[in-house]
């Protein structure tokens, strides 16, 4: 269908992407989206089963969307890797963006094109990701490991070559989050941050992964939920005009998508409200709405942006322009025929466990593996952290695996351990000489670091392994030893039970926590070197 003969409700549908309920398309959320001409979709976890339950559903959604507007949909997911990544039958859990530059490896062109054959198979065509945010804010609580590195080049060298292989491989890249969500102190999903940096600094750090993504052929661009200072000290990015139409457009010359993040989150229902905050969204200059939101909010939100637009609140040249970007952009990636889905991926898998068994740092000291006999081990189960985490395993316990490896006793204790655990803690580690001490963003729970420091006290040598950020060692620094293995899953656990056993650590540290940086050190004791 040509933008010509579009409707203007169906020319409305084009600009939302959609959450849809359960597993399989049932006959009321067919009816929601024929009735809406809703063009694009979102899967999250709970949407997806088993592999060929996965590509059913997408083979249905785009069955229905054909039928409402002779237009294919587009269908996404945010499949970035480690706790970040929705399908899991049928595809392959790489491991975090920041263990993959550990790692030292230089393999994110050919994952890219990995993971562009999985959802591709699975009827998904686009991928929100690579995540190219610069996190150079150590308390930075929603980005972290999702990054690639504190470093603007290396992140830009790194998405970029992610970029290439997944467009490659047929599926549209969609970088993030627009200018850069790296160095806040405060999760947009939560609240509305905002950055000061004058625009030296900003064109420096932050937009140069974007400008490096922009030069190299990227189809797609997140928006963040932020408040440039600098460029706009109104308006979040997604609603800012200055940001979206004057810096992204014209200055950086970007001609592909502008995809806003999820329009539910608090920086702006809060705020702006939902449904205002899509029509301000789309006059600052989006093409798609991403809306995770019940469908009741999504009619809402449609009936207010269709209404902005027979007023003349949105120009009827704005939604045009939106649109047939939509369409130019669909005539490549959502149409043509797709292979059946595969149950599993051997190559994928092999190089997902070498990108995270060389991905293990050992910050600084060293390991007596005499006292492995004499151990304790001690961790908190996995658990979510963030809005945007998966449904994490609570059965996952890297105590346990280190008790059963090495025959040695373990236990379980709170994200956040109470005085009276640690007390009890304390008392269950008994005559051990050793003890690994598995950190699970202990940076923000400060139990954890309680429970480290008394068992110091009580005279243990300290093994501590961050299982989610490496930041944690900024506030356990005199602990002891320091092993990262930057997510808290399956595969990271088993990497990290084979480089103890092989006493062999080749992982890199991020910049900011190399032993020999004084950014490390800006307010601890340097003797501990």
């Amino acid at each position: 269908m040509t933008l010509k003969k579009m409707t203007l409700e169906q020319k409305i549908g084009q600009l939302f992407l959609v959450a849809v309920p359960g597993t399989e398309l049932s006959n009321d959320t067919k009816a929601h989206i024929q009735k809406h001409h809703f063009g694009n979709f979102i899967y999250f976890t709970q949407n997806l089963t088993d592999y060929k339950s996965i590509r059913r559903f997408s083979d249905n959604l785009q069955q229905t969307v054909q039928e409402a507007n002779g237009v294919p949909a587009f269908i996404s997911i945010d499949q970035e890797g480690g706790m970040v990544a929705r399908a899991y039958s049928g595809a392959t859990i790489f491991p975090t963006n920041m263990a993959i530059t550990a790692s030292g490896m230089k393999c994110t062109k050919k994952m890219g094109k990995f993971v562009a054959d999985e959802l591709k198979r699975l009827g998904i065509n686009i991928n929100h990701a690579p995540v190219v945010d610069v996190n150079n804010n150590p308390k930075n609580p929603v980005i972290g490991i999702r990054s690639y590195s504190d470093d603007a080049k290396i992140v830009a060298e790194m998405a970029v070559d992610y970029i290439t292989g997944l467009q490659a491989g047929g599926v549209m890249a969609n970088a993030k989050h627009f200018p850069g969500h790296g160095d806040t102190d405060t999760d947009s999903h939560l609240a509305l941050p905002s950055i000061s940096h004058d625009m030296k600094r900003l064109n420096e750090i932050e937009l140069a992964p974007f400008n490096a993504a922009i030069a190299n052929g990227v189809d797609s661009i997140m928006t963040a939920h932020i408040v440039f200072k600098e460029i706009d000290n109104e308006h979040p990015a997604t609603l800012s005009p200055k940001v979206l139409t004057n810096l992204l457009r014209k200055k950086l010359k970007f001609e592909g998508l502008i995809i806003t993040d999820c329009m539910t989150m608090k920086a702006i229902d809060d705020n702006y409200g939902m449904a205002q905050g899509c029509v301000m969204a789309i006059n600052a200059g989006a093409d798609i709405l991403c809306l995770c939101a019940k469908p009741e909010d999504q009619s809402r939100s449609y009936n207010t942006v269709l209404e902005a637009a027979k007023t003349g609140e949105i120009p009827m040249e704005t939604i045009d322009k939106a649109v047939a970007r939509i369409l130019e952009y669909k005539e490549k990636y959502a149409t043509g025929e797709i292979d059946p889905p595969e149950a599993h991926y051997p190559d994928h898998e092999k190089l997902a466990n070498e990108i995270s068994r060389k991905s293990i740092t050992m910050h600084r000291g060293r390991i007596d593996k005499s006292l492995f006999a004499n151990a304790f081990a001690i961790s908190p189960s996995s658990a979510r952290t963030s809005a945007i985490d998966n449904f994490y395993n609570p059965t996952l316990l890297f105590s346990q695996k280190v008790g059963e490896t090495f025959g040695c006793d373990h236990t379980e204790i709170s994200i956040n351990p109470t005085d009276d655990e640690i007390a009890e803690v304390v008392i269950k580690a008994g005559n051990a000489e050793l003890i690994f001490f598995g950190a699970y963003n202990a940076k923000y729970n400060t139990g954890q670091q309680k429970l480290c420091k008394a068992l110091k006290d009580a005279g243990k040598e300290i093994v501590v392994v961050t299982l989610r950020t490496p930041y944690d060692i900024t506030e356990m620094w005199d602990m002891g030893t320091f092993i990262s293995a930057y997510e808290y899953t399956e595969r990271s656990v088993n990497s990290i039970i084979a480089a103890l056993v092989e006493d062999e650590f080749v992982g890199k540290p991020p910049t900011y926590l190399d032993w020999g940086s004084d950014l490390l050190f800006e307010n601890c004791d340097r003797e501990v070197r």
